[in-house]
């Protein structure tokens, strides 16, 4: 597997003293990744003196209104961030919007859309749709699919910029709605790597297996447990972050309760040595993300935007969905050689401090708004 294309836009310091300080408002969804990236996202922006921001939280959970006795959850769920997209943009003035998925900027309609605006995503609809069975999705077929689709070509053309998340989300903006690549920049979420800091892992002592995911199975958790059974006893610990049961095995700890930033979420990254996401499909995978700060060495499957984030026998391993094999022969090889992932923990560690810190990601997220509402 080769690297991304290196990123080479520089972003600038923003500084306009005759036109004011720029007006950004960012729209955010709030569930699973998207809310990890929206609070580091304004954790990283939050001490910019030279913009002015405003968030509005996309939650989905408006109370008690007549559309909640539509019958339909879905719909209701469409309307409730309907209107809590207008209620946010409905008394600012602002020079560009930002969305953290196009799920907003389609549900807003033209209040959403009445200033230039730009719409980051780890997807897209039919990527969404390729993968359905993995995300319990039904693609919408017939007139309702082409109409959803043309509406969703419109509002993605018609974007001042676009910040998908991987270079496989950049190829489906380009081949399958007709995006020009000139207003595309990939730019992954981004971690505050002065926080997630990497430790002085002991060569002695069993090899300390970390794996994060909310959903166990899409997640790949019982390919680990297969491989992680290959592995003498003593050889290695595995610690499980979910909240999906787990069959007890020996050796394996089991976290719950956890939440996107939580400090012993990140002390369980620092205390360990390999990250392992073995996702039967993954848009993304902000945790693998969040290792390769730490400083550990990843195997992860080459699935989706998960691609993006490991380069084969440099900061780790790539594998194919449901190899429990070169998982397993993976392991043994990091169990024996300490040397080895400390290798490509630290590698993977300077690779996180070029392409996923936070602050750098999200300047240059505010300079490709900026450029497309012609404020540069």
């Amino acid at each position: 597997m080769t690297a991304p294309h290196p990123q080479t836009v520089v972003p600038p310091t923003f500084s306009r003293p005759n036109a004011g300080v720029p007006r950004l408002a960012f729209v955010m969804e709030q569930h699973l990744g998207h809310r990890t990236y929206a609070d580091n996202l304004r954790a990283a922006l939050g001490e910019a003196r030279d913009l002015r921001t405003y968030w509005i939280p996309v939650r989905y959970d408006t109370t008690s209104q007549w559309w909640e006795h539509i019958p339909v959850e879905s719909l209701r769920a469409a309307w409730r961030g309907r209107c809590e997209v207008r209620r946010g943009l409905a008394d600012i003035e602002v020079d560009v919007c930002i969305f953290n998925t196009q799920v907003p900027a389609m549900l807003g309609g033209r209040r959403a859309r009445r200033t230039p605006y730009v719409l980051c995503m780890d997807d897209t609809p039919r990527l969404m749709d390729s993968v359905a069975e993995s995300y319990a999705h039904r693609p919408d077929a017939g007139p309702v699919g082409w109409a959803k689709y043309r509406y969703n070509r419109h509002i993605l053309q018609n974007a001042a910029g676009l910040a998908p998340w991987s270079n496989w989300a950049r190829a489906s903006l380009i081949d399958n709605y007709g995006v020009d690549p000139a207003r595309i920049e990939v730019i992954p979420p981004g971690v505050d790597v002065s926080a997630w800091q990497p430790a002085d892992h002991a060569a002695d002592g069993p090899m300390k297996i970390l794996f994060v995911g909310f959903d166990f199975e899409r997640k790949g958790g019982e390919i680990l447990l297969q491989a992680f059974d290959t592995l003498a006893p003593g050889r290695a610990e595995l610690r499980i972050v979910t909240q999906s049961p787990v069959p007890t095995r020996s050796g394996v700890e089991v976290v719950r309760g956890l939440s996107p930033n939580d400090p012993a979420l990140r002390e369980l990254f620092r205390t360990s040595d390999v990250f392992v996401l073995p996702s039967v499909f993954e848009m993304f995978g902000i945790a693998a993300v969040e290792a390769a700060a730490a400083g550990l060495a990843l195997i992860v499957t080459s699935v989706g935007g998960l691609g993006d984030l490991v380069i084969d026998g440099v900061t780790g391993f790539a594998i194919d969905p449901g190899d429990v094999d070169a998982l397993a022969r993976h392991l043994h090889t990091l169990a024996e050689q300490p040397a080895l992932r400390r290798e490509l923990g630290a590698a993977a560690r300077k690779r996180a401090e070029v392409e996923f810190d936070a602050g750098t990601n999200a300047r240059r997220l505010v300079a490709l708004a900026l450029r497309g509402a012609g404020l540069d």
